[in-house]
């Protein structure tokens, strides 16, 4: 990466820096989040890595993705959000992946009635890969929240997201993709224990229809103490992704996709506003495309800061 993008983020970092104490004199309040470990993982499966083609692989690599965020109330349970996300990802045998995402993001909570809530979000995105831009990413996503009581809740969410690619070596990736989503939450009054099932059908329209797919995603979570610190949890996911056209010349067939993954890991804080996090687990991509068939095993290590 170039110094010039390091610079960039000192710089986002210092001025950030001062918010807290804004916050001590205005009722809003500033947030801030921190995930940094090394994870061993598919970084083509991820959407801001979407990959025109060549063979998908399992990496090791550094991930660091750090949230700050000011809450601003306006009153009768309305609240906005300004947030900046940005995340590093440097991998060990890759160098063409490592990257930095820039996301600055607005939300907007508002009661509708009771036990109701709706949430709109705003966003941008940058990805820079050895100092070019990879792509831009406009994101918008309306949700619409339900809590009858304390320990449960149901989601629904619409996401819409438009990625430009530039000038890309292959031509078509540019997209338009939809996502509709259904979760369903129980968990304790602490929150220490717990189940999330979740349901999302996305839908992609790729300039190129080799690159347009459709795709059903599920995913079951559950947590628990395993301790009076030590919280664990297990976690299964499944995808089906179809394309809409032949993959290539040489593969003249659309590609299918099915692909799961069960990972189990435990978290324990070491302070206030510090925890330390692992898992563990599996992953494996079926396709008729053999290229992108791939197995093994998957971890993430490292340490969480909140403030």
């Amino acid at each position: 990466m170039r110094k010039s993008n390091w610079k960039y983020l000192a710089g986002l970092a210092m001025g950030l820096a001062v918010c807290p104490s804004l916050a001590q004199a205005q009722d809003g309040r500033f947030e801030y989040r921190s995930e940094n470990g090394v994870e061993r993982s598919d970084p083509f499966i991820d959407s801001d890595s979407i990959q025109p083609g060549g063979a998908s692989d399992l990496e090791t690599g550094l991930d660091s993705n750090t949230w700050m965020r000011w809450v601003q109330p306006t009153g009768q349970g309305r609240v906005w959000r300004f947030e900046q996300q940005v995340r590093l990802r440097a991998y060990e045998d890759r160098d063409d992946l490592n990257s930095i995402l820039l996301t600055p993001r607005i939300q907007y909570w508002t009661p509708i009635g009771e036990n109701w809530l709706a949430r709109f979000t705003g966003a941008a995105s940058w990805l820079q890969r050895d100092g070019e831009t990879h792509y831009t990413r406009l994101e918008g996503e309306g949700q619409l929240r339900h809590r009858p009581t304390s320990t449960g809740e149901t989601v629904l969410r619409l996401r819409h997201t438009a990625y430009d690619f530039g000038n890309q070596v292959v031509a078509g990736l540019d997209q338009s993709q939809w996502r509709a989503g259904l979760e369903r939450h129980w968990f304790s009054e602490d929150r220490r224990e717990g189940v999330r099932v979740d349901l999302y059908y996305k839908t992609s329209d790729a300039d190129a229809d080799r690159f347009s797919h459709d795709e059903w995603r599920a995913r079951a979570r559950a947590w628990t103490p395993l301790g009076e610190t030590v919280t664990g949890h297990v976690q299964l996911e499944l995808m089906e992704r179809d394309y809409d056209a032949a993959f290539s010349v040489s593969e003249p067939f659309a590609r299918s996709d099915t692909r799961w993954e069960i990972v189990a890991g435990a978290e324990r804080p070491v302070s206030d506003r510090v925890s330390l996090y692992g898992e563990a687990g599996y992953v494996d991509n079926d396709s008729n495309i053999a290229s992108r068939t791939y197995s093994g095993a998957v971890f993430r290590i490292g340490f969480r800061v909140e403030g």
